[in-house]
Parts: structure tokens; sequence; C-alpha cells
């Protein structure tokens, strides 16, 4: 019913709003799902090597590339237009991850090889999808290796028991070595990025990263520092996230403007769900929430397989669960409706930005676009909020129109000179700023009709029962 009232608001506020189509600068924000091979689905299992069926083990549990592809139009309809996948190479045949690489000319078997690895690739791009690959900095032979790698709590229980070694990206040697593997694998697949999980403090991405290519650096403690990738997290941005909206009632932090990815979790770290669990709070509303922030964002941002579907857990192997499609899907479509409306709208992210308020978990800023304007308001405290959005000239006669709950705010809806916006607790809703017009006449009466008929209708067998 939920999912119908939001298709509804959709339908009707796209009434009031022109839709010009999308200039070259209008592109949406980059828009990542992150997903661990082996643990999404198995598509072919005659390349299944040491596959258990005991999911507390940290053993293989048979995903590859071909239960990726046939779940690509699962993952679009999220939103998601770039895969971001864990390492791809030849590895133990008793590491499910895939950072214990044995060879980084050869794509590993048991996730179907090159030849599945490139039909993943071709069919992602059919879909204008983009595929980006994490690199392991695991030494092969003839690195030279790092004494001292940074890694949190995971991590170092991971590499521990894969018992990798590292190698030092400040070695000028290693640093034209690793770029040359990189490029050469880059150009055999036709890769679109490249991300790295970054254990050593002071890199510099220039130095070994290839050309031609978006590059990702995920950083997991605040203690290193990296420049030269495109995109870099921010342990302090996502820790405030996470305290955010794993609960209700805590200030949501500002959007970022120096185009740092935004995420909640990555396979070196917690899962978000384990939060809203402690907290005792629903998880997929603290999903919805975070997700709906997340597309509010002008920048890249990253979410992890099995979110959607409220993963949990907090260290390896059970962070990591073998995924699920077939479970409630409330949030998933949730998630989709959401990317309807946003991915409309890609002007609204080319202006300039303004907050309006942001406090106790009550978050509202003024996206100006080139044409319509939109307000997002994000109601994630314990009660209702209401907020003075103020009327700037350009509003003269016109009036808000919700697009995903539906919230209408005319110019009777005022104190002063601002709409007063009211909205629920742990809601949100995306306004956009419209001409002021009346009634629909032409629905008015298609509900008349339809209302009356049923109404007629209902009489009549009521009439003939009676009779019988």
């Amino acid at each position: 019913m939920k999912k119908l009232v939001i298709y509804m608001a959709v339908l009707l506020a796209a009434i009031g709003i022109s839709s010009p189509e999308a200039s070259a600068q209008d592109k949406e924000p980059e828009r990542i799902y992150t997903i661990i091979v082996d643990r999404f689905l198995n598509g072919n299992d005659t390349n299944d090597v040491n596959v258990t069926e005991d999911m507390d083990e940290a053993m293989p549990f048979g995903g590859d590339f071909a239960g990726i592809e046939n779940n690509l139009e699962y993952i679009q309809e999220m939103g998601f237009d770039t895969l971001m996948l864990s390492p791809v190479f030849e590895k133990a045949d008793d590491d499910y991850l895939g950072y214990s690489v044995e060879s980084y000319e050869e794509i590993e078997a048991a996730f179907g090889g090159a030849e599945a690895f490139r039909s993943l690739i071709d069919a992602a791009h059919a879909r204008d999808m983009e595929v980006v690959v994490d690199m392991p900095v695991t030494a092969t032979t003839g690195y030279e290796t790092l004494d001292d790698p940074e890694l949190n709590d995971i991590q170092q229980s991971y590499y521990d028991s894969v018992q990798t070694e590292f190698i030092d990206l400040r070695n000028a040697d290693n640093q034209a070595r690793y770029q040359e593997m990189a490029q050469a694998f880059v150009n055999t697949y036709d890769v679109d990025g490249l991300s790295m999980n970054i254990v050593q403090d002071g890199l510099d991405a220039a130095s070994f990263m290839p050309e031609g290519v978006k590059t990702y650096g995920i950083v997991e403690d605040e203690s290193i520092t990296a420049q030269g990738f495109d995109h870099m997290t921010d342990p302090a941005m996502r820790d405030a996230i996470v305290e955010a909206f794993s609960t209700t009632d805590t200030e949501i932090p500002d959007y970022p403007t120096d185009g740092s990815l935004l995420l909640a979790d990555h396979w070196f770290t917690e899962r978000f769900t384990t939060h809203a669990v402690e907290a005792n709070m629903f998880p997929g509303k603290r999903i919805s929430q975070l997700t709906a922030y997340f597309y509010g964002y002008p920048g890249a941002i990253a979410f992890q397989y099995g979110t959607e579907v409220a993963f949990s857990g907090d260290d390896i192997p059970e962070i990591h669960p073998q995924m699920d499609l077939w479970t409630d899907q409330e949030v998933v479509d949730y998630i989709v409706s959401i990317n309807e409306v946003f991915s409309k709208h890609p002007q609204m992210y080319q202006g300039e930005r303004e907050v309006i308020k942001n406090e106790g978990g009550h978050y509202v800023q003024r996206y100006h676009a080139s044409d319509v304007d939109f307000i997002l308001n994000i109601n994630d405290s314990s009660v209702t909020k209401n907020v003075e959005i103020p009327m700037e000239d350009e509003d003269e006669g016109k009036m808000l129109s919700g697009l995903l709950i539906g919230d209408l705010l005319r110019s009777g809806d005022m104190e002063g000179d601002a709409f007063l916006a009211v909205l629920d607790r742990e809601e949100t809703e995306l306004y956009a700023v419209i001409e002021e017009r009346g009634f629909n006449n032409g629905y008015l009466y298609a509900g008349l009709l339809i209302f009356g008929g049923f109404g007629i209708f209902v009489w009549m067998a009521a009439r003939r029962s009676r009779r019988r």
C-alpha cells in the first residue's frame, strides 16, 4: 500500500514539474554497490572450489561472476550504476575474500575465470553500468614488503588467517611494477575503476595507480593519510553517519564538499545494521533513512551488498553472509521508489546547496537548480517535526510539491514569508518548488466517476440481495 501511495505521489507531482532532458553535466552522482564476489550468489556450481555449507566458516560459499551478472537488473533498479567488486585475481583456495593473491596475471577460476569476468563487464556496460575492482596490495614474488601495515581489528584478524604480506608502495621499484601490472589489467579487461583498501600512510595514488580509470581510496583508520585518488573515504565521516542513522534524535552530518566517498560500512568494518540492532531500533526504517540521506548527496556513495536486507555482524565471517534475494522486500521497494524520484531530477545536484536546518536529527537542505529548486526534508527524530522553509524572491506564486510522500504546501500553509512543513517521525520528503496550481479537474472528475460508480454498484448489489 505504501509503495502505491509513493507511486501516485510521484505521478501527481510530475504534472507540475518541468522535466527537460538532462544535459551532459546533469549526470547523476555515482551510486556504488559493493560486492564480495564469493558471498553474492552462485551462478555456476561447476567452478566451485572448497565450498562449505557451514555458513559460520570463513571458507568459500561459491559466489561467482555469473551470480552477479544474473542479478544486474536487481542492482540497477535500486539506482546503483557502479559495481565495486572484491579482488578477482588468482588466490588461495581456502580464502573467500581474495586478498591472498597468488598471481595478478590470472583471474580466479573459482569465480568463473577470465571468460566469465569479461561477460560480467560486457553485461554491465550494456546497461550503462561501470565496474570497479578492488586492487590488493598483497606481495607476490619480486615485491619488497611492508614491515608495519596499519590495520584495524577486522583486517588484522583476516590477514593473520591468510598469512599475507604487503607491498611497500612507497618503494619506487614497487610503484613502477605495480602500476605496470594494474595498467595491463585495466587494458585487458576494460574495467572502469580501481579501488584500494589503504594500509600504509603517506601514499600518492599517482605514483602507482594506472591512468585512464577512476580511483577510490578506502581508509579504515583516521591515522592514515593519502592523496591522488579521485575519491576517498573519511573514517570520521563514516562514524558520524553511522552514529546519526543507527538511531534517532542525533545530529546528521552536513554533506562534505570535498568529493568524499560516503559509506556506512565496507567489507573490513562492522555492518551498519549492527548498530541499529544494538540501539533497539527497527533496522528497515534505519536503512531507509540512511539511503534517503545518501541519495541526496551530490557526490559518490557506496552501499554494501545485503544492507538492503538488513545484514548485520561485527566480525569475519558473519559480516559477509550469503546474499539473500528472497527475504522481506520492503526496504528494497523503498530504495527502488526513491531512486525513481531522484534519478528524474539530476539537475538538483548541479547548483548551490543551502542548509536550512540541522538539529537533533532534523536535516533540511535546499538545492538551487537551473529550472526547479528542490528541498530535502529528513526527519530522523522520534517525534513529528515542523520547519519554516524561507520563501525566496523567486518563490512568489509557487508551492512545494512532495515527490516521495506526496505532501503539498501551498501559499496558505505559510508562516510569514516561509512555508511551514510538517513531517512525521522517521520520514523523508523531497519537495519541488513549482508554480502553484489549483486542483486538477481531470483527476477530480475521474475520482468522482470511480467512487460514484463503485457506490452505485454496492447499492445495486444490496438491493438485489434484499429482493432475494
